[in-house]
């Protein structure tokens, strides 16, 4: 069973790590390596619909985009890039925290609880950029590591439908109340399916069930 994590235990997190992440700016910056913003991404961004497993060991995660905007050309290589963003993050976090971990779309770090054998908590960061594709598309892409080759590459993103404009009116309508019900009840039903798929579908029901 699922569980909304309250503002007041999430907050302090969110803050802390936005702090560390600007902390990895400055660097950058001043180091005439690279500039990026970020953002919150999911179910920890505007949303917020954090959640996590009752009396679980995964705890709650946030999800963070780094966009690059400029980069000196000596760095300007996504496997250079990853490793220059995974050094300053373990740099910067506290001792209560594990080193960063790579994986295929993101790095992740963690706080773990050593004792009862579970994750506290954990930031997922994926660095990206936009390009245009082949048919003159502005698409995003990310940094992907292949675990099998131990190689790196800037890869375009599937495209999505875009859910902005339902998401909107169901705000406006004041129906954002029912969605969170509804989407922690969907999350319960379907425990192992990606909290992005889930949220996809309680937004078509919402809608629907409203408006059409």
């Amino acid at each position: 069973m699922f569980e909304y994590v309250k503002k007041s235990e999430y907050k302090p997190l969110r803050d802390y790590v936005e702090n560390t992440i600007k902390k990895v700016q400055t660097e950058f910056r001043e180091k005439n390596i690279l500039t990026f913003q970020f953002y919150r991404i999911g179910s920890a961004g505007k949303r917020h619909l954090i959640t996590r497993a009752i009396n679980g060991n995964k705890g709650f995660d946030f999800d963070y985009n780094f966009e690059i905007q400029k980069c000196n050309e000596n760095y300007n290589n996504p496997k250079i890039l990853k490793s220059l963003f995974i050094k300053a993050f373990n740099k910067y976090f506290g001792s209560n925290y594990e080193c960063a971990e790579d994986s295929t779309s993101v790095f992740t770090i963690k706080n773990l609880d050593r004792a009862n054998s579970k994750i506290n908590h954990s930031f997922d960061f994926a660095i990206v950029r936009y390009y245009c594709d082949y048919e003159n598309r502005l698409r995003q892409q990310y940094i992907r590591f292949d675990k099998n080759t131990g190689g790196y590459s800037w890869t375009f993103r599937k495209l999505n439908n875009n859910h902005s404009n339902i998401e909107n009116w169901i705000k406006e309508k004041g129906y954002w109340g029912e969605l969170r019900d509804l989407y922690l009840e969907n999350k319960n039903k379907k425990p192992n399916e990606k909290s992005r798929i889930v949220y996809y579908q309680t937004l078509e029901t919402i809608y629907h069930r409203n408006f059409q």
